[in-house]
């Protein structure tokens, strides 16, 4: 063989190595339920907030300002606390239609790193406005 073609072949063995050891630290979404079977895995969560049942947003500036706690509730109708160390809530949480965690199922509660929040009245605006100026 010649040495061009060895060379060739690590090289495609190195970047299959690659390929391998990345998609280890590929994230999918999953629903409450799965997320409770793989404690400890990252994952992230689609749902919405859960106010049923008198369920509030804790959070008080005074006593600890990063730490807030919610419930969720997902489209299966899985349901979880969630627990946010890392400052106030997103704003218009309450008004949000989804949102996005990232984090880690640990005990009963979902210890949440990031909130992503999608808010309908961000585009319901946009799209009066659109559909008068199109008449």
């Amino acid at each position: 063989m010649k040495p061009t073609h060895i060379l060739f072949l690590v090289l495609i063995a190195v970047a299959i190595g690659l390929l391998i050891s990345t998609m280890g630290d590929l994230s999918t979404y999953d629903t409450i339920n799965s997320a409770k079977a793989k404690p400890g895995k990252f994952i992230h969560l689609i749902a919405k907030l859960d106010t049923a049942n008198g369920k509030t947003i804790e959070y008080d500036a005074l006593k600890n300002p990063n730490y807030l706690s919610f419930h969720i509730k997902d489209s299966l109708g899985g349901t979880s606390k969630v627990v946010y160390m890392k400052g106030k809530p997103p704003t218009d949480m309450e008004r949000s239609e989804r949102m996005v965690l990232k984090g880690k199922m640990q005990d009963s509660a979902f210890v949440c790193d990031d909130i992503l929040i999608k808010c309908p009245s961000k585009y319901t605006d946009e799209k009066a406005k659109i559909s008068s100026t199109a008449k």
